[in-house]
């Protein structure tokens, strides 16, 4: 069992930057050091910057920070290296002690645990993306906030927002009396930016005869709070989301790759908690096996260029999945994206806090789908799918980004073919 978030004292999580042996195999693998190499944005100059810190030899300083805060957490370093660094805790851990928030982020904490603001919050972003008032904001910014034109241009365009948590989706093609249940973690973007493909994974259980539930009192899975450093907000949302599964039957399926490596991974606090850690899964296991005739799906040729994020690579190990769901879809060509093992620079709020960083690391990814010119592209997290969308858009490319939900429901003809401004 693993243990709570909040339980394992951080500075004893950090005594296990004496693991690693600074043999540098892990270099090749960190994105951010292929990008710039410069050795304080490797795996092993940070794990030196922190023992730096702890030792009193180093600064909590800028260049300090601009180090740390550099990375991804996207999990390769840790993929590879032969003396199993931890370097994901290595990192939550550093910036929870060493280089702690000076920021609380009360209004985003604020969108993360109630889901009433989220909706109203929703609300107003669709009055403003109808109204122009978005595209105002994307071409003018702020001089006091210049990333504000980048910000708004990276939201996609919200359609329809899916049924609130609390109610049961009825089965539909096999009978409800021969339904499997399962439970929806649709967490703190199942309102906004993924509220496409919770309403696609809907129409595709249904369809399939699942009888789906959503718990009303679920909120964010916490992977932002915890890879910010702010461990017990982290903690306080898994105990939540464990009370409000606890009643809830069948595997909880999380459309989202990066909160279900969360939910997986902080969730068993306690025998509760270790039964609804296990029963987490990703639409594509979910799908393993079951017969998808009733989806009646189109067979007409289909190019999809297939992105496998980070989480789901290195944390979850789905990718082969992903890649096997696509391949039963009749007509569809599977064009894995070049260089898939190496982060697309979305990592949670990394593309809004290093948008430099973020665009270098999207940019040879860009020209990879031009390359590919694929019908579709489509990836497993939602971060990484509006990474994608705003950076084809600015490139004025047609190429839609799709969830595997929201490409079953296009090839069963209930979701139109190119979705606006996703």
């Amino acid at each position: 069992m693993k243990p709570c978030p909040e339980s394992p004292d951080p500075r004893a999580v950090l005594q296990d930057t004496d693991l690693c042996v600074k043999c540098g195999l892990c270099l090749p693998h960190c994105p951010t050091y292929r990008a710039t190499r410069d050795e304080g944005d490797s795996p092993r100059g940070r794990i030196t910057l922190m023992q730096g810190l702890m030792a009193g030899q180093l600064e909590d300083d800028a260049v300090v920070r601009r180090h740390l805060d550099g990375c991804l957490s996207c999990g390769a370093c840790t993929a590879v290296c032969p003396s199993r660094v931890p370097f994901g805790r290595l990192m939550d851990a550093a910036r929870a002690v060493l280089t702690p928030p000076r920021s609380h982020g009360r209004v985003s904490g604020h969108l993360l645990r109630h889901a009433g603001t989220r909706r109203a919050a929703a609300g107003v972003l669709r009055v403003a993306q109808r109204t122009g008032m978005m595209q105002v904001a994307g071409v003018l910014g702020s001089s006091r906030r210049p990333g504000l034109a980048r910000d708004a241009r990276l939201l996609p365009r919200l359609g329809p927002a899916p049924p609130r948590p609390g109610g049961r989706a009825g089965a539909a093609g096999q009978g409800a009396a021969a339904a499997r249940t399962v439970a929806l973690f649709t967490g703190c973007t199942g309102e906004t930016l993924d509220a496409a493909a919770v309403r696609a994974a809907l129409a595709v259980l249904q369809r399939l005869g699942w009888r789906v539930t959503v718990p009303r009192e679920q909120v964010c899975c916490g992977a932002l709070d915890q890879h910010a450093g702010r461990p017990g907000a982290a903690a306080d949302l898994a105990r939540r989301n464990r009370r409000a599964f606890a009643a809830s039957e069948g595997p909880i399926l999380s459309l989202n790759s990066g909160c279900r490596a969360h939910l997986r991974d902080y969730a068993a606090c306690d025998d509760q908690g270790a039964d609804i850690a296990a029963r987490v899964t990703g639409l594509c296991t979910l799908l393993q096996g079951v017969d998808l005739g009733p989806l009646r799906l189109q067979d007409d040729p289909l190019r999809v260029a297939m992105h496998t994020p980070c989480t789901l690579r290195h944390v979850l190990g789905e990718q082969d999945a992903l890649e096997a769901l696509l391949r039963r879809l009749p007509g569809v060509e599977v064009l894995p994206l070049p260089e898939n093992e190496l982060c697309c620079g979305s990592a949670g709020t990394h593309m809004l806090e290093n948008p430099a960083m973020a665009d270098r690391l999207l940019a040879p990814k860009l020209e990879a789908v031009e390359a590919l010119a694929p019908d579709v592209l489509v990836t497993a997290n939602v971060g990484c799918a509006v990474h994608f969308a705003a950076g084809l858009k600015a490139r004025r490319s047609k190429v839609p980004v799709l969830g595997p939900a929201e490409l079953l429901a296009q090839r069963m003809g209930v979701l139109e073919s190119s979705p606006p401004d996703r």
